[in-house]
């Protein structure tokens, strides 16, 4: 076993008050789209965060600048979604044992661990090459097995909102040519069309070390579905 010094992520992890204000603007979107939709529209508790419903359709917003969080899972509910078996699940446990070490010793990193991390993320990866492994996870965080079944991009509060339906995001998805890599700080990227559309990675820090955030760039997710999908425009 060998002990060298990590990278901290201070680089690029936001502080605690600026991903709070992110957050907060987000779900002034929610606001925002629900009275475009009209007075029966109202604004409800979603999975991670608030969702629409008009009538029998739910709305799920998206409208960050850089990084979208689908879902955020610690290892217990993890283990509940994939199984304790499941690759997913053994690379989320393996960086969370990694994650842990590197928090309680100072970002000094445990080699063994990493590499125990390292392999396990590229199991994680090859299941995800599977494509209804893919769709597993796909239907999940985006829409909690279509509990929401509209996707709703919406940048800013003053520009229209591209509203599309939700199994033709999945399907996108999963019918596209992605390639599924790992980074090597073993974060598991999925590409298509030369755009990255997903990633897992395992939080550090005190308060979610070892979670796993289900993600996507919203650089690679609105012009890969925006340039592949009919959508309907909500005008500002």
């Amino acid at each position: 076993m060998t002990i060298v010094s990590g990278y901290d992520g201070s680089r690029h992890a936001p502080t605690s008050d600026l991903a709070s204000k992110v957050k907060k603007g987000g779900h002034k979107k929610e606001d925002v789209f629900a009275e475009r939709l009209g007075n029966i529209a109202y604004v409800v508790k979603g999975q991670q965060k608030p969702d629409i419903i008009k009538e029998n359709l739910r709305y799920s917003v998206k409208g960050a600048e850089k990084n979208i969080q689908l879902l955020l899972s610690r290892l217990n509910k993890s283990e509940k979604f994939y199984g304790n078996n499941n690759p997913v699940y053994k690379f989320q446990l393996a960086g969370y044992n990694h994650r842990k070490f590197k928090f309680e010793n100072n970002d000094m990193v445990n080699t063994e661990l990493f590499s125990v991390f390292s392999n396990a993320a590229e199991n994680a990866a090859n299941w995800l090459r599977n494509k209804d492994n893919f769709r597993y996870v796909i239907e999940k965080v985006f829409s909690d097995n279509y509990d929401a079944n509209k996707l709703v991009i919406l940048k800013n509060i003053d520009e229209d909102a591209f509203v599309y339906d939700m199994k033709d995001v999945v399907n996108l998805y999963v019918n596209s040519n992605y390639e599924v890599h790992v980074t090597d700080g073993a974060k598991i990227v999925v590409c298509a069309e030369n755009k990255e559309i997903f990633y897992l990675e395992i939080r550090g820090g005190k308060d979610h070390c070892g979670s796993m955030n289900h993600g996507v760039r919203a650089s690679g997710l609105y012009p890969f579905i925006k340039e592949n999908l009919t959508y309907q425009v909500v005008s500002a």
